[in-house]
């Protein structure tokens, strides 16, 4: 009886298709939601940390006459706002970018500085669509320079040049 989280006898010889399944990462959509939860994740906890020093609350008509009790409450609401609205916006931004240079990786069958800037140009348009053609020309452009510059400096980074 095989157990299990090992592997069938014979793994060696599947298919691209069959190894797939048996090693997410090289699935899109595992990769694409993998994403969406790490990014999802740092948005929270930057939107907490951010949110945090964020002093907008200070503005409310009655804030020096509230108690502590309710200063804090006012200031833990808002700062939980901050990280929800972070979370989202970091999350759906791993999902799209991941998810499109998995699929371009993919179709290209290949890893070079294309496929960020493919993948940065078309994230950036999707993102940039609700703004009309200009927007998502200019988030094509901005995400694709980004993308090209990280893969870069991570390809680089453990070069002696």
């Amino acid at each position: 009886v095989p157990v299990p989280w090992q592997f069938p006898s014979g793994f060696a010889n599947f298919s691209s298709e069959q190894h797939a399944t048996f090693n997410p990462m090289e699935n899109c959509v595992f990769k694409g939601v993998l994403s969406f939860a790490v990014g999802g994740l740092m948005g929270g906890v930057m939107g907490g940390v951010f949110g945090s020093h964020n002093n907008d609350f200070m503005m409310h008509p009655r804030w020096e006459y509230m108690s502590t009790r309710q200063q804090m409450w006012l200031s833990w609401v808002q700062m939980r706002g901050q990280a929800k609205s972070m979370a989202k916006n970091f999350g759906f931004v791993g999902l799209i970018y991941s998810g499109v240079e998995c699929i371009v990786e993919k179709e290209r069958a290949a890893q070079d500085l294309y496929n960020p800037l493919l993948a940065g140009c078309a994230s950036g348009a999707i993102l940039g669509a609700s703004g009309g053609p200009m927007t998502a020309a200019t988030g094509c452009l901005g995400f694709a320079g980004f993308s090209v510059a990280i893969d870069w400096y991570m390809y680089h980074s453990g070069d002696d040049h």
